[in-house]
């Protein structure tokens, strides 16, 4: 389509709801075009009216439908079809980019080679609440969020942040409790409301307080200011980088700014061990603070390399989410997969072709050396198991492991220790290769015998009537049995 031919949609921001708020630009192209606008709920109508401009209004879509996704849509539908005949000048309530629901979807919609779009951009209600409160945003600016689309994801607290649009006492709501996750319930905010002619009034009241007002309309707006770091009750993951950041600088704390990538490594495991233990007790408080400590680590080594010019955080969750989309096709492209089990064949294949692996031994052989020897094993199996080279059935694989019991008794008669490490080595392989047939982690498995032969144990020692050490074998062996029997009942052991 030529550049003469193709349609013209005109995007007015009317401002915040004042007369004397609509710019010039915005009067001229509300007199020169086919004007529709998104409500009639806004101050600048009566002098639209007295200045004998025509206009018509969505309101009644609004009524037509359950949730405003529905509602957007049709307004979308219908501007469009009535493009196809006039120019369309669309005026929309203060900046059309600025806590604006109808503009993106409209936009979205628009083919550039058939239309030619104009954006005359209007004072938000964002601007005239600050200006009206005097307050200054500090050095980051303001960010304005329609209270429909905020999120917690969405809230920053380092910068000043206005939400519009809080129509009704249950959107005041939802926005408080939404907010209450990120800054503490005493917050002072200010709430903001436009009377007569743009006119705005405000009431300053803590954050907790902020859904008890009267009255609500789609005038009502809130202003957070920021917050520092100390200030706050809540953190989000930004803030953990900014406390490391604090700690290994040059006035930090002496032992965090001693630590190196190996001086870490003992910590990494021990809280992946702590954290194991916690989701096994099923103790979420403590899941919770096991999982911090075990993402402080990830922290702590991405500030080191930033530091040394290795990498940073933001190379590290790059990384991981470029995987997490490449690897997943069947959710982030147009592959399709039909249950887990094609899923994980997929993730396997993509995985070679990432790290360039050309065989199967070269799968076998990037296996991390230094994983426990049980799961190791596991995963070894595992990999070389998709090349065909497995047992057809668990009957298989556990007769295979009674043959290499057999072994290992022949070369325990023979006293050869050599022979015997390396005996007991294939029976532990098998054994694990059992435990792969039946989909059981052996290391979990051992790690829950473990724990049951120390309760047990505790059993004999706590119902012993006198010291162990004192004990024969047999009175021993008879209380194990009555733990066996106790436990069995009681803890399904």
């Amino acid at each position: 389509m030529t550049k003469e031919n193709r349609k013209r949609i005109t995007i007015v921001g009317l401002g915040s709801g004042n007369e004397d708020d609509l710019t010039l630009g915005a009067l001229k192209a509300l007199r020169q075009g086919y004007t529709i606008l998104r409500t009639g709920k806004h101050g600048v109508i009566p002098f639209l009216k007295a200045e004998g401009i025509p206009f018509v209004t969505l309101d009644d879509i609004y009524n037509k439908f359950d949730t405003f996704e529905e509602a957007y849509s049709s307004m979308v539908e219908k501007i469009i079809g009535l493009s196809k005949t006039r120019n369309i000048v669309l005026g929309v309530p203060g900046h059309p980019f600025v806590g604006e629901r109808l503009v993106p979807r409209l936009i979205s919609r628009l083919d550039k080679d058939d239309y030619e779009l104009k954006i005359l951009p209007g004072i938000s209600r964002a601007d005239t609440a600050i200006a009206a409160l005097g307050q200054h945003p500090g050095p980051l600016g303001i960010k304005a969020i329609a209270a429909p689309e905020l999120e917690l994801k969405n809230i920053d607290t380092d910068i000043s942040t206005v939400v519009l649009d809080i129509d009704s006492p249950l959107a005041a709501s939802q926005v408080k409790l939404v907010l209450l996750r990120a800054y503490p319930s005493e917050h002072q905010v200010y709430l903001c409301k436009e009377m007569h002619q743009g006119e705005i009034t405000w009431q300053k009241l803590p954050l907790y307080s902020a859904d008890r007002m009267e009255e609500y309309d789609h005038t009502t707006c809130l202003y957070i200011p920021a917050l520092s770091l100390k200030d706050l009750e809540n953190f989000g993951f930004e803030h953990l980088v900014s406390i490391m950041e604090s700690l290994r600088c040059p006035d930090g704390c002496p032992w965090d700014k001693e630590q190196t990538h190996d001086s870490l490594k003992q910590y990494l495991l021990e809280e992946t061990y702590e954290l194991l233990e916690a989701i096994d007790k099923k103790d979420y408080d403590n899941i919770i603070e096991e999982l911090g400590d075990v993402l402080l680590q990830v922290v702590f080594h991405s500030q080191i390399g930033a530091e040394h010019g290795e990498f940073d955080i933001r190379d590290v969750t790059t990384g991981i989410c470029r995987k997490m989309i490449h690897r997943h096709p069947h959710i982030f492209g147009d592959i399709l997969v039909d249950g887990s089990d094609q899923v994980r064949e997929n993730w396997e294949q993509i995985k070679k072709r990432e790290k360039g692996i050309m065989s199967y031994t070269q799968m076998l052989e990037v296996i991390p050396s230094n994983l426990p020897a049980l799961m190791r094993a596991y995963k070894v199996q595992k990999k070389a198991a998709l090349s065909g080279f497995d047992w057809d059935l668990t009957e298989d694989a556990i007769k295979k492991m009674e043959e290499e019991l057999m072994e290992f008794k022949e070369v325990c008669a023979e006293n050869d220790q050599d022979r015997i490490n390396e005996e007991l080595g294939d029976l532990l392989f098998s054994l694990v290769n059992v435990s792969r047939f039946v989909k059981i982690q052996p290391e979990l498995a051992l790690k829950g015998a473990t724990e049951k032969f120390i309760r047990r144990f505790r059993y004999i020692e706590d119902k012993a009537s006198k010291p162990m050490e004192e004990m024969t074998l047999k009175e021993m062996d008879d209380l194990w049995n009555q733990a066996k029997v106790a436990f069995s009942r009681d803890m399904g052991v």
